[in-house]
């Protein structure tokens, strides 16, 4: 992991980019903050599908409020199930303060620190996760292992970031490594061509996974 990332970084400096470090120290709080703001959104967003107006209705159901029970029991998958129940409990009175305000207010603080970043360099690079790309299905049981994946990533969404992620070399068991790259506010077109300069000299983004046809 951490050899891939360091050799991409290498080649950026060899077509002379210069690197610095630069300091995100509320990032380590982007993940509780994330997933208190994104389930209180999905739990807010999806209420509307209730079987009346939008989307799937079961097919069998007793009364009004059966169908709405049912409905999104088959509706929605347990993923999206579990995220509306955190959402919903984030919301409510007595914790809305203690949750959902406070995660807005850690957001603000992750984005102050890109700004910061900023105004020292053009594009923050990092890897994309913490380990190498796993396997479809390989952490469905463990929702919370699943969720500190997203450890690198979460901040730039939680700030409003541009960002991408490119492949940037194989790690253990033969699988992929994502290189991550953040860019500023309306800096789209520099940060897309960050990535495209790298994809045009290297070949990772067109090799497949050992074993994987």
């Amino acid at each position: 992991m951490r050899k891939s990332v360091e050799q991409a970084v290498r080649w950026y400096e060899s077509q002379g980019a210069r690197t610095v470090e630069v300091a995100l120290p509320n990032t380590r709080l982007a993940l509780p903050a994330y997933y208190v703001i994104a389930p209180a959104e999905a739990s807010s967003n999806l209420s509307r599908f209730d079987g009346v107006r939008y989307g799937y209705r079961a097919k069998s159901y007793r009364d009004l409020a059966d169908m709405y029970c049912r409905t999104r029991a088959e509706g929605f998958g347990a993923e999206v199930r579990r995220r509306i129940l955190i959402g919903t409990y984030v919301l409510s009175h007595g914790y809305y303060d203690a949750y959902y305000l406070k995660a807005q207010k850690i957001r603000r603080l992750i984005a102050n620190d890109f700004t910061e970043a900023f105004k020292r360099c053009d594009v923050v690079v990092g890897p994309t996760s913490p380990t190498v790309a796993f396997k479809i299905g390989a952490k469905t049981s463990d929702p919370v292992e699943m969720y500190l994946n997203d450890i690198y990533t979460i901040p730039a969404n939680l700030a409003g970031m541009p960002a991408a992620s490119v492949p940037c070399g194989f790690g253990a068991g033969g699988l992929p490594v994502g290189l991550h790259l953040v860019g500023n506010y309306f800096a789209e077109a520099r940060l897309l061509n960050v990535a495209h300069q790298y994809q045009r000299e290297t070949d990772w983004h067109a090799r497949q996974p050992a074993g994987i046809q």
